[in-house]
């Protein structure tokens, strides 16, 4: 059963973040909702790998562990991050907080958001594996063909990585994120994914190297 809700809350939390990232689109309360119930699977995906937190001071730190625990630090930094921004920046859900400091929590919020999409991808990628075997993806032939499929979206979105001017948000060339209101909701959602896409093969093939090294160290 704790299995089953890890994946569910996996899942939910994979499916939300394109979504999140066309806010203009779905709305700003809409935004908001959503990003509350992200931050909610967020703390129960902490929850319910507990065992992994309370592990953190034992034990010795090869490079494979400490690749996987500052991926996992950095994804929580941008989680709180947003938790935060989004709380001072809120014009629907959070309107009684008034703490200031507005201007600082956009550019928060909005580094937080795209660094966020690259960890949370990236991390994802590493842990692919694991997934696959929850969800007892056995058959050699459905794998490559996953294989495939995903690799085909990872290579449009290093088109869309270009397209939706991703180092600008990275690197805060500019302050504020344009989306094409106009545009359909449902591709630009496709666009966002594709970038996601692209970096979990990213953190797929980071772990299949650490793996490769530990082994090479091993022997």
């Amino acid at each position: 059963m704790k299995m089953k809700i890890k994946t569910a809350a996996d899942i939910l939390m994979t499916a939300a973040l394109p979504v999140l990232m066309c806010y203009s689109i779905v709305g700003e309360t809409a935004h908001e909702v959503i990003g509350i119930a992200m931050f909610g699977l967020f703390i129960l995906h902490h929850i319910l790998n507990f065992g992994w937190i309370k592990s953190l001071f034992k034990g010795k730190y090869d490079l494979r562990r400490s690749v996987n625990t500052a991926v996992n630090a950095l994804v929580f930094l941008c989680m709180i991050g947003l938790m935060y921004s989004g709380i001072v920046i809120s014009k629907h859900v959070f309107t009684f907080v008034n703490i200031g400091g507005a201007m600082f929590a956009r550019t928060v919020h909005m580094l937080c958001a795209y660094w966020g999409l690259v960890m949370m991808s990236v991390h994802l990628g590493m842990h692919i594996s694991q997934i696959a075997a929850r969800m007892k993806l056995k058959n050699k032939a459905v794998v490559w063909a996953l294989r495939i499929i995903f690799g085909v979206v990872g290579a449009v979105g290093i088109y869309e990585f270009i397209s939706l001017k991703f180092t600008d948000y990275l690197f805060r060339k500019v302050q504020f994120v344009f989306i094409d209101t106009n545009a359909s909701a449902l591709l630009t959602v496709l666009q966002y994914l594709s970038v996601m896409v692209l970096f979990a093969y990213v953190g797929f093939i980071l772990q299949m190297l650490l793996k490769r090294n530990n082994k090479t160290t091993i022997q």
